[in-house]
């Protein structure tokens, strides 16, 4: 638009030359919104009408963030999963309006059909909800009482994957939050097995995201942290039975879990 204005405005003044120094004009792709753009180097012409300021990189993030906001939110998972239905609203909250449904279940899990199916749960939420992002936090049962061997993993991995590939079916985008390390040894070793096949099973479902949640709660070991300095000060993350999390724990952990959900992958 500029060039043809200046062509105009040279054969109309016929003598009048123009000379306008460009730096160039640059298109920010979707994928670049958090280079800092370039400071503007064009001249000033008094006939054109002033351009508009140079994005930054802040308003290109926010501009992407709420692009990448989904509009409905289900979450399904086991008594971690009620924690983060809790606190995600809270942290959704500064990235826009977002519908959320939490469909929980205390002492549930992958390996204890009889008890809760949550293949044919899923799969009436989604029927039901019409989400199109999921938040699955599952796994902490099935790794206490599992063994925790190589072979237990490599069957709970094919689990989540086809527990996975329902939602993947439907094209809803998922993000599966990884457990926390635990106050017991043996049931926090499980549960870093638990993860790793979690973690594979999420490689395989279109439209998957592994969030880890483990360094948030370990020391500089990795091991069990029931404390961490937050804003200063030491803030209590996990609760009494050296297994789930405080308030404050879960909404750590959801502003996280909203990161990722408010991100292209």
């Amino acid at each position: 638009m500029y060039g043809r204005t200046l062509s105009t405005l040279s054969r109309v003044l016929g003598v009048l030359a123009l000379s306008v120094a460009v730096a160039g004009v640059l298109s920010l792709p979707a994928t670049s919104w958090a280079k800092k753009p370039p400071k503007s180097t064009n001249a000033a012409v008094a006939a054109l009408p002033a351009a508009p300021p140079a994005a930054t990189a802040e308003s290109l993030a926010a501009t992407a963030q709420v692009a990448c906001t989904p509009k409905k939110v289900l979450i399904v998972g086991d008594s971690f999963a009620v924690g983060l239905g809790m606190t995600l609203e809270q942290s959704l909250k500064p990235r826009g309006p977002v519908a959320l449904a939490s469909r929980g279940k205390v002492s549930s899990g992958l390996n204890t059909p009889k008890f809760y199916d949550w293949e044919n749960a899923l799969t009436d939420f989604l029927t039901t909800e019409k989400p199109d992002a999921l938040v699955v936090m599952l796994g902490g049962n099935d790794a206490k009482n599992g063994k925790g061997t190589p072979e237990w993993s490599k069957d709970f991995q094919a689990k989540a994957a086809r527990f996975l590939s329902i939602a993947a079916g439907r094209g809803v985008s998922i993000i599966w939050v990884g457990l926390p390390p635990m106050r017991d040894k043996t049931f926090s070793q499980k549960a870093w097995t638990a993860n790793e096949a979690m973690r594979a099973a999420c490689v395989t479902a279109k439209g998957c995201r592994f969030i880890d949640s483990w360094d948030l709660f370990a020391d500089k070991a990795g091991n069990f942290s029931a404390k961490k300095p937050l804003g200063g000060k030491a803030v209590s993350l996990r609760g009494k039975d050296g297994v789930h999390f405080s308030a404050a724990g879960c909404k750590l952990l959801t502003d996280r879990v909203a990161t990722g959900l408010t991100t292209a992958p």
